[in-house]
C-alpha cells in the first residue's frame, strides 16, 4: 500500500513538473551556428547534417538516448502527436532530427528499432555517428550535457536561413506547430535551459 502510494505520489509530481513547464515556457529565439557535420541516420546512411538533413527545411531538433526509459518515450510520443498535426507537410518542408547524446552505443541498428518502436514515419531522422562530430553538433545546438542519462527538456527549429528558435519540448503540439509556422517574432538570443534527470 505505501508503495502505491509513493508511486502514485512521483507520477503526480512528474505530471505537475511537465504541466508546469507546458504552461510556463516561451519560445526564444537563438543565435546559433550549426556545423554541417556528418551523421549516420537509423537506415546506416552518412549525410551531412544541414545539407544533406535538413535541405533548406524546418528542423525540428531534440535530443535522445535508445536506453533512456524515463522522458525520451515521453518527449517522443509528444513529437508523435505533433508529426500527425503537421500530416503531409512532414519530409517536405518540415523534418524532425532526434540527435543521440550516446553516439558510441546508438548504433543505426539501435536507432532503427527505436523508430519502429515509436513509428517516427517519414521525415524523421534519428542521428548519431562520430562522438567528437555529434559532441560539437550538440553543443552548438545547445543541447549538450555533461552527464550521461541526462538531456536537455528543449526542442529546437528552425534552419540555418531563417533563424532558430528554442522551445519546451513540453509544449503542446499546436504551440510547437506555431513555432514552425514562424508564429514568434526574432529578437533578443537567449540561450540555457536546464537538463532533465532520467
Amino acid at each position: 500500500m505505501v508503495r502505491r502510494v509513493l508511486i502514485f505520489v512521483v507520477l503526480a509530481s512528474l505530471a505537475q513538473t511537465l504541466y508546469s513547464q507546458r504552461e510556463s515556457s516561451r519560445p526564444v529565439p537563438v543565435d546559433l551556428k550549426v556545423p554541417d557535420v556528418e551523421i549516420v541516420n537509423q537506415e546506416g546512411q552518412h549525410l551531412r547534417f544541414d545539407s544533406g538533413v535538413i535541405k533548406n527545411r524546418t528542423a525540428v531538433i531534440s535530443s535522445f538516448f535508445t536506453t533512456c526509459t524515463s522522458f525520451c518515450p515521453l518527449t517522443q510520443q509528444n513529437l508523435g502527436r505533433l508529426a500527425k498535426v503537421l500530416g503531409k507537410r512532414m519530409g517536405s518542408d518540415v523534418v524532425f532530427i532526434s540527435v543521440s547524446i550516446d553516439p558510441v552505443n546508438d548504433t543505426p541498428a539501435r536507432m532503427k528499432e527505436w523508430s519502429e518502436k515509436f513509428h517516427t514515419g517519414p521525415g524523421w531522422t534519428l542521428a548519431s555517428g562520430n562522438k567528437s562530430d555529434i559532441e560539437s553538433l550538440l553543443k552548438s545546438l545547445g543541447l549538450y550535457v555533461e552527464l550521461a542519462g541526462r538531456h536537455q527538456s528543449a526542442v529546437i527549429i528552425g534552419n540555418p536561413t531563417a533563424g532558430w528558435t528554442r522551445a519546451s519540448i513540453w509544449a503542446e503540439p499546436e504551440k510547437l506547430q506555431k513555432v514552425i509556422d514562424g508564429g514568434y517574432s526574432s529578437g533578443h538570443a537567449v540561450n540555457g535551459d536546464s537538463a532533465r534527470s532520467q
